[in-house]
Order: C-alpha cells, then structure tokens, then sequence
C-alpha cells in the first residue's frame, strides 16, 4: 500500500493496513507541526515492513519494532501486534529523519536532544490535540544520577556522540527540555543561524550572546533540581488523506522483502539468544529467499540489490544493464549499473548511471544517491 508519505508493505488484514498507513501519516502530520513545518513538507515516501505473522523468524521477540537504513532509504519494520504509539525507538528515529529535512545542520547535541524530547509526543485524533514534553522516566533517572555541569559543557563540544558516555543522551535531553521551557527563543535563534550556514560557535553567539557553554550547562544543571516545565500542547491537523494505492505483492517480492527483513533482523538477535540458531542464520535465510527470487523473476531488481549491498554479491554488467532496460524507470536499476560500470572501470558510464539514478529518485527525499566514489592517484 502506498500513502502520500509511506510504502507499505505487510502481510496484515487490508483494513488493518490502512489503519496503520493512517497512523503512520498522523505521527508524521504531529511531528512536522511541532517542529513549525507545514503537514505538506515534501519528505519523500518512507518505505515501512509490519509483520503480522512469524516476526522472530527475523528479529528478536524483545523487540517490537526497529529503524535502520537500507538500499539508500531509511527503513521502519514493526510487529503488527505494537501500535505505533508504543514505538519510542521508531518515533525517536522519526524525529531524527524529519527533523533533519527541517533543519539541515544539527550539533549532535541537538539532533539527539531534539529527538529524545519530540519522541515523546502524544497526539490525540478525536481531541485534536498534541502534547509533548513529559518527562520519560528513565532518562530523567539517569540525568539525576549521571548528568554534571562539566559533562553538559563537554556535550557542546562534541563533534561525535561518545558511545562509551551514555549519559550523553540523557545530557541532550535535559538540555533540550530546559531550553524548550526557558530559552525557547535563544534556541529557536541557534537552529536559524545553523540553517544560514552559521558555523556553531557563530550560531551559538547569535542565540546565546555572552552567555559561555560552562554557563549554560550550571543553568541546565540547576533545572535538574526542581526546576518548573511545562508541557506543549499544539492542534493536530485534521488530515483527510486519499485511499492508499493497493495491489497484491507478487511472490518474488514477498521472498525479497523476507530476505530484507533476515538481514536488518539480524542486530536485534543479541537481545534474544534462544533466536541465535548460529553465526550465519540470518544470512543463510535471506539467501534461501533470494534463491526463490529467482526462480520467480530473473532479474528482479531488489533481490539484486540486496545480494549486492547487504551480502557483498557482485553484480555483472550484462545483469545491471538488463535490469536497467526492462526497469528503467527504477532509480535502483540504474544504480546497480553504476555499480557495474564501476567494477569495468567504465567511469564515464558510471557517472551517467549515478546522474540517471539521481534524476529518477529526485522526486523522493527519503532517497540518499550515492556518490562515485574517488580513487586515490595511481589507484
């Protein structure tokens, strides 16, 4: 099924897939009005999985849902049985997807500041109502426990996030929920100067004047203790979406969206061993499916796509060009022959793959072309 904003692909009931389509562009209508964003902001069509019967034969049954990125687009896959509304990781990483369209340069600090305080948001369609800003429980723990006035400051500066700091994220957090119910207007200020191309410290000047970032993380500090917040509460836009566009997912399909999921499943496994049948189990699955791929359709383009960059499978050019004259108005054809041309060292023919893949995809912004990659001199 296809939405304004979303490709579904499911195995649910058709009613139950369009209600989760509508879902979907509800969360997505609520975010982009926090963020100040018309509910007509081009985005691009995400493409989503929900699985209604046999999600652990990919993922792990601690896990209800997931967000990564795959073939050049972010990627969400749910289990049916979670409504969305329960899905913190995937609303958090909504944010960080949106977010990012609105507002193109963000410090680390601030895209995970922004996303772990928006992934709270509630809306309510019979009300019309959205609220955001209710302290998560277990970030607000941790900042109370781990959170100092030299880690805050430290944050700032930060050009990476410190996988070996977690406190980092409850650090982003409670900085982004004070300067959302006390410095609205200076941090409103930091994101304009960053979209002019304002470099941070110059940002941080415009926003914050004299004010140092050691200042700012005492102040932040202090908030911890008592400090007074509110929660924001916008209207939610009524949306009046057409009917989505349906068809029946031919087999070859179906075995290249199992083969996906086997994949992207796989990061999940470590929080629940019993699915750990071996090393290679979910490799072992997706090539059994794409081995079906191909007895359904030779040449299908996403099967090819997922040998060639989730299983490292080189791709030929008599097999890439093939697939960019039967497909060739499919963005992910003609990168595939890019791919191919480039092992030929074909670089003109490359570059004119990667331009007609671009000019196809330019109408989606979820789409992340690739660019050839340059080889060092002598190479």
């Amino acid at each position: 099924m296809r939405s304004a904003h979303f490709r579904l692909r499911t195995d649910e009931k058709p009613a139950d897939a369009r209600a989760t389509l509508t879902d979907l562009e509800q969360l997505r209508a609520a975010l982009l009005t926090v963020f100040g964003a018309p509910v007509d902001f081009d985005t691009g069509r995400l493409p989503v999985v929900v699985v209604d019967r046999g999600w652990t034969d990919f993922a792990s049954r601690e896990v209800n849902g997931f967000f990564t990125r795959a073939l050049f687009q972010p990627l969400v896959v749910m289990a049916a049985t979670s409504a969305l509304y329960q899905q913190d990781l995937i609303k958090h990483e909504l944010v960080h997807f949106l977010s990012s369209k609105v507002t193109t340069r963000q410090p680390p600090w601030m895209a995970e500041g922004l996303a772990s305080y928006y992934e709270t948001i509630e809306y309510d369609t019979e009300t019309g109502r959205i609220t955001v800003g209710r302290p998560p429980p277990a970030l607000l723990s941790q900042a109370q426990r781990k959170t100092s006035v030299a880690s805050i400051e430290a944050m700032f500066s930060a050009r990476a996030i410190d996988q070996e700091a977690p406190h980092f994220y409850a650090d982003a957090w409670i900085t982004i929920h004070y300067l959302m119910n006390h410095r609205l207007s200076a941090l409103a200020d930091y994101e304009k100067a960053l979209g002019k191309g304002a470099s941070p410290e110059s940002a941080w000047a415009a926003a914050f004047g004299s004010q140092t970032p050691e200042q700012l993380a005492a102040a932040v500090h202090q908030y911890l203790d008592g400090g007074q917040y509110a929660l924001l509460v916008y209207r939610l836009p009524a949306l009046a979406p057409p009917a989505p566009v349906e068809r029946a997912l031919p087999d070859a399909d179906i075995h290249a969206t199992r083969a996906l999921l086997f994949l992207t499943g796989s990061g999940t496994r470590a929080l629940g061993p019993e699915l750990s049948l071996g090393a290679d189990d979910p490799r072992v699955g997706a090539k059994r499916e794409l081995d079906e791929v191909r007895r359904a359709e030779p040449g299908h383009v996403a099967s090819l796509a997922i040998s060639h960059w989730l299983l490292d499978v080189p791709v030929g050019l008599e097999q890439a060009t093939a697939a960019s004259r039967k497909h060739g108005d499919d963005w992910l054809a003609w990168l595939l022959l890019a791919e191919a041309r480039g092992r030929s060292s074909d670089r003109a023919g490359q570059d004119d793959a990667l331009a007609r893949a671009a000019q196809l995809a330019e109408d989606d912004p979820s789409v992340e072309i690739p660019q050839r990659r340059q080889r060092p001199p002598g190479d």
